[in-house]
């Protein structure tokens, strides 16, 4: 079930700390970029502790490279320190839980590394190189919110670690260059697959020791 605003309402009234929601925009080309802009104002709304600040992708260049935004609609889910958490696409459907929960890590509201284990914090402390993790989904996807949550959660237990949850049928080139064929669909580093959901412990050691299988659409940048 998707959250509706009185769940949004009831989930961040925990937020201990305010959050940004820096978000990027353009006038010609995209399509869906009214869309989000309406869905992340309406989210703000249902919180004093959540603002947006909106950018034009085009324009507004030095904050584009700041957040590392390369194409839009696209957030950057900022609290007292960016912690490398991204969302490009439209939050809606399921997609809305994907980023109240960022929202809350983002914020605190969960605590350090929000919800992770012990053991999996610990892995991710001991992280000493940048590691980048994109998961593709679909707001019609009932498990996608549960992938981007971990990859959220651990990128906020680490400042070498970023997530950057994609929707995926709103950038057809990101899905076809990683060959996504259904979500949830974990890429790290651009050359490991995660597919589905994973249990904690087992999507924490793929993902900081590299240990699956490589990706088919690794350095595939002329796969698009």
């Amino acid at each position: 079930m998707s959250l509706g605003p009185r769940d949004v309402i009831d989930r961040l009234a925990a937020l201990p700390d305010p959050v940004r929601l820096v978000f990027f925009t353009q006038t010609f080309g995209c399509d869906t970029c009214l869309q989000a802009e309406l869905a992340l104002d309406e989210i703000a709304r249902l919180s004093e502790r959540v603002s947006v600040e909106k950018y034009n992708l085009v324009l507004d260049r030095e904050q584009a490279a700041e957040f590392g935004i390369d194409r839009a609609p696209a957030v950057a889910i900022v609290g007292a320190a960016d912690r490398g958490l991204r969302y490009f696409g439209t939050p809606a459907g399921h997609e809305v839980q994907s980023l109240v929960d960022a929202i809350l890590v983002a914020g605190g509201g969960a605590g350090e590394g929000s919800g992770l284990s012990a053991a999996s914090l610990a892995a991710a402390a001991a992280v000493d190189r940048a590691v980048e993790i994109k998961v593709f989904v679909t707001a019609s996807c009932v498990y996608c919110p549960q992938a981007a949550g971990l990859a959220y959660r651990l990128a906020a237990a680490s400042p070498h670690i970023s997530a950057t949850v994609i929707e995926a049928t709103e950038f057809p080139d990101l899905a076809r260059r990683y060959r996504v064929s259904g979500v949830p669909k974990t890429v790290v580093d651009d050359r490991v697959e995660l597919l589905g959901i994973q249990p904690e412990g087992d999507f924490v050691r793929s993902v900081l020791q590299l240990d699956a299988p490589a990706a088919p659409g690794s350095g595939a940048a002329d796969q698009s």
